[in-house]
């Protein structure tokens, strides 16, 4: 019963995201994307599933749910059936069946909480989100009651201790972990200490939710004004957002986004123009200084109520790393290792930059832009012609079919169970026809939306019976925009590469065969959770899958050789440069949170300029503060190394079992019966090395790295 939301993404700076609490818990189907054509691929028609004993359905596939008011009656009645659950569980002799029951109540809760989570981040209307909000408030305060009720920590730790050896291997990781969830939830804490802690960690909750929405709140989006023939250069999606008031001027004003800056700086050839755009898309929200200040040192008093010494400490103890000194060394082998080709790779942008001396970090998007295109022979607007979403999507299906066995399916939405007109459902069933899943597909961006990409949890697998399972469903959320001059969404390469990694997540949850809800598919410790997503952003660099992912939107034409070429030269020119990136991040996000002392916002400031000057070849700029935009701050809190560990280990994973033959189902079998279908079921370690060998972990102070690097 973890006390969070599930939600595990990347946003389109190949960053990673998943929101989670500090405590425990428990029409036509291509309309809005291609209205011109039918490309199926490895998909087919669904026929009727759930349709003989199901006409309409709730919002999000909740029953009940119809009107932004059924949220707090659904809570309400959740949290009914739960104290009705806890009060028959305490009062049953301990036995193997308390864990059993304690995954029920997690699962009853899950079933609201995880839909309020998914519904405040994307449903278009204000009173859904804010009514979602409440819910979710009110579920984790809630969840904090449970985490406080020693009855139920007893009944748990007595069943293990009388009757644990009726239980499975997964049954008893299940009871440790909810057991361990208890403890770090401050169930030994008394009187004074307890009250002092739940009132930190529910500030701790509230501080997190404020630094988001200030994200998504346009009063905080910056403002530049451009010359005319700047706004010209952009892409027409983006020339929308810039409004020339003044006939007598030249001069062009626009909103900067921060979700589209990146694409904005690759194609604007003006420097101090480019100047102008970072700087308005790194600066602010100014309220997001007091918030993660605040965040950092509520967070760090959470930690010193449970015992540990930062909050970094807590917060690594569960996982693969298991301690900050292992994450950091990590980081920072890391870092050296990656100095001597990132300076290479530096020297060659510098001639694609019109600044002589040290590249400014405005300057880095648009030279990479141009160099790719010039020393790999690669256009970029040429390759995207090839991906429309569509087609894309199709191919998905196909490559799932081929690696995993998988049937994809289009389903009409029942009536009520859709959020936005552009949605998309999918079904996916193994080879024999058998049900695993459903993923719902929210790809469009539209206002006050997530504006990251990422992986919800809806419902999660589990067993019903000893022949019945809960089949699990998902949403996946990105922002692709409409392309300039085409009636369909064209995608870039990195997005193709997002919605591989979406599909990962995906594939993690559906073909999850846990027992228990508990740890079931994404579940699982957070340096683990994000490598089967890793593994699949492989296949968007691969020929043969290429080859499935990749028609031209017009004639229908595979992917070129030479383009596929191109792209592939493309991902090795500059990736030391773009993992310096992730590592200023990452370091970042343990320093903050590593910290026994208070931080103001300056003291942040300071500290996350000094890392990027450090690890990094491009200097921080004066007057910026990238880290007050930082969402996956509130997502990961002192575990955003995950997203490099994942990154060393689909690489090891990928070369071990799919090279030289990506397509094989020989390759995606290891990947399921070793990795995908366990969930959070087995020890990351026994996951790690069963699936890579007894030699691809180093001990390292009690916890573990990965052995070989990038």
């Amino acid at each position: 019963m973890r006390r969070t939301g599930r939600e595990v993404g990347r946003c389109v700076t190949r960053t990673v995201s998943r929101l989670r609490g500090t405590g425990l818990v428990l029409e036509d189907c291509l309309g809005g994307w291609d209205r011109s054509a039918r490309v199926w691929g490895g998909f087919g028609p669904a026929v009727g599933w759930g349709r003989s004993f199901r006409t309409v359905s709730g919002l999000y596939g909740l029953d009940g749910l119809h009107e932004p008011r059924d949220f707090d009656r659904l809570a309400k009645e959740v949290a009914e059936r739960c104290d009705e659950l806890a009060q028959r569980l305490k009062a049953t002799p301990p036995s193997a069946r308390s864990v059993y029951a304690l995954d029920e109540i997690s699962n009853e809760i899950c079933s609201v909480v995880d839909v309020a989570e998914v519904c405040r981040h994307t449903h278009p209307s204000k009173e859904y989100v804010q009514a979602a909000e409440r819910a979710y408030v009110r579920l984790q305060d809630y969840v904090a009651s449970l985490n406080a009720d020693e009855g139920l920590y007893n009944a748990l730790s007595e069943a293990r201790r009388v009757d644990g050896k009726s239980l499975s291997q997964e049954g008893a990781r299940v009871a440790l972990t909810l057991q361990e969830d208890f403890e770090r939830g401050g169930i030994h804490l008394q009187g004074a200490e307890k009250k002092a802690f739940e009132s930190r960690l529910s500030r701790s909750l509230e501080l997190g939710m404020e630094f988001q929405r200030n994200l998504v709140r346009p009063e905080y989006f910056s403002e530049v004004e451009l010359d005319e023939p700047v706004v010209a250069s952009l892409p027409r999606d983006l020339r929308m957002d810039f409004r020339n008031n003044d006939i007598t001027t030249q001069k062009w004003r626009g909103i900067i986004d921060p979700s589209t800056s990146t694409s904005m700086l690759r194609c604007v050839a003006d420097s101090p123009s480019r100047r102008e755009i970072f700087v308005a898309a790194n600066t602010g929200p100014e309220p997001n200084k007091v918030v993660l200040s605040s965040l950092i040192n509520a967070r760090r008093d959470v930690a010193e109520s449970l015992g540990f010494k930062t909050y970094a400490q807590f917060a690594s103890a569960p996982l693969l790393a298991k301690t900050p000194k292992a994450v950091k060394e990590f980081l920072l082998t890391l870092s050296e290792d990656l100095k001597q080709t990132a300076a290479e790779q530096y020297e060659t942008l510098r001639r694609y930059s019109p600044h002589f001396g040290r590249i400014p970090s405005w300057d880095k998007a648009f030279a990479m832009s141009q160099a790719r295109g010039y020393e790999c022979n690669l256009n970029s607007a040429v390759l995207s012609q090839y991906f429309p979403l569509d087609t894309v999507v199709a191919g998905i299906g196909e490559l799932l079919s081929r690696v995993l066995g998988l049937h994809i399916e289009f389903q009409d939405l029942l009536p009520g169970e859709g959020w936005t007109s552009d949605l998309k459902k999918l079904i996916v069933k193994n080879e024999d026809g058998e049900m695993r899943g459903t993923i719902y597909l929210d790809l469009v961006p539209r206002p006050g939306k997530f504006n990251h990409a990422a992986h919800f949890v809806i419902r999660c697998s589990r067993m019903l019976s000893a022949t019945e399972r809960q089949h699990p469903s998902v949403a996946l959320v990105c922002n692709f925009p409409p392309s300039s001059g085409s009636n369909r969404t064209l995608l870039s390469h990195g997005e193709v590469e997002t919605l591989l990694h979406e599909f990962g997540h995906a594939m993690h949850s559906v073909l999850s065969d846990t027992e228990f809800q508990h740890l079931s598919g994404t579940r699982a410790p957070m340096d683990i959770v994000e490598v089967p997503s890793h593994v699949f952003e492989h296949f968007a660099w691969d020929p043969s899958a290429l080859k499935l992912l990749g028609r031209h939107h017009s004639t229908g034409d595979h992917i070129p050789d030479d383009l596929i070429s191109a792209l592939r030269k493309s991902k090795e020119i500059f990736s030391a440069l773009e993992l310096q990136q992730q590592l200023v991040f990452a370091l970042t996000d343990l320093e903050l949170h590593n910290q026994q002392r208070d931080l103001s916002a300056k003291a942040i400031a300071d500290l996350a300029a000094s890392i990027q000057n450090e690890h990094c070849m491009f200097e921080t700029v004066p007057n910026t503060n990238w880290e007050l935009r930082f969402g996956h701050f509130v997502g990961y809190g002192a575990t955003y190394y995950s997203y490099l560990f994942a990154d060393i280990l689909a690489e090891s994973i990928w070369k071990r079992h799919f090279a030289g033959d990506s397509l094989a189902f020989g390759a995606g079998k290891v990947l399921r019966d070793k990795l995908l279908r366990h969930g959070g079921s087995k020890d990351p370690e026994k996951l790690v090395r069963g699936v890579l060998g007894d030699d691809s972990l180093t001990e390292v102070g009690g916890g573990f790295r990965p052995t070989r690097f990038l």
